[in-house]
């Protein structure tokens, strides 16, 4: 007997759902009645549908081994650790669709450095007693982004004249954002300078 990997997948979601319905004790209920959803905050928790949970597996294994497709994205360098962290990054054919024309020519991930460095710098207050990387202000760290243009199929990575001083970091964000077999350039600008933000 063949089977694709999908109806596996979809067989032993299945069969999860079955014996955690007896270990809850919930089999032998009516056809069409259900549980009422649980509260947690203002959320309620209930399960997938066999429909919606047969959608989101195909939904998954539509994208497995994607991971290693060149990505677009914000990072900082540690230069104490010598790594990149804060890192956000998506793959370019997520932004990039066929006949698809970009309003500014060039994409890159929605995120900013500030609004990222914000979000991470309260969790870590509230967590490890507040040490972690995310001390001080944003741009007081190595930072940069990863550009990509469609019409020249090729990627930028935008950094501070830091790079001068760490040039280490470029084949930490190339293996990374997965470039290393894509056309790209690193190019400086004042903007990921240390000490530089938006004025």
């Amino acid at each position: 007997m063949n089977i694709t990997e999908e109806e596996l997948q979809r067989i032993v979601a299945l069969a999860v759902r079955k014996a955690l319905e007896e270990i809850k004790g919930v089999h032998g209920q009516e056809e069409g009645v259900s549980e009422p959803p649980v509260q947690y905050g203002g959320s309620s928790v209930q399960p997938f549908s066999d429909e919606e949970l047969e959608e989101a597996m195909r939904l998954m294994a539509s994208n497995r081994g994607k991971d290693g497709e060149p990505k677009v994205g914000i990072f900082w360098f540690d230069p104490n650790k010598n790594d990149l962290f804060g890192v956000r990054s998506h793959r370019v054919s997520d932004y990039v669709k066929p006949n698809a024309r970009s309003e500014f020519g060039c994409v890159s991930c929605s995120e900013m450095h500030e609004d990222v460095w914000k979000k991470e710098y309260h969790k870590q207050k509230y967590k490890n007693g507040g040490v972690g990387p995310y001390t001080g202000a944003y741009e007081m760290v190595p930072r940069g982004r990863i550009f990509y243009d469609p019409r020249s199929d090729e990627f930028t990575i935008a950094v501070g004249s830091w790079i001068e001083q760490y040039p280490q970091a470029i084949p930490l964000v190339e293996e990374e954002f997965n470039l290393k077999d894509t056309k790209h350039s690193v190019k400086t600008a004042w903007h990921w300078d240390i000490g530089q933000k938006w004025i």
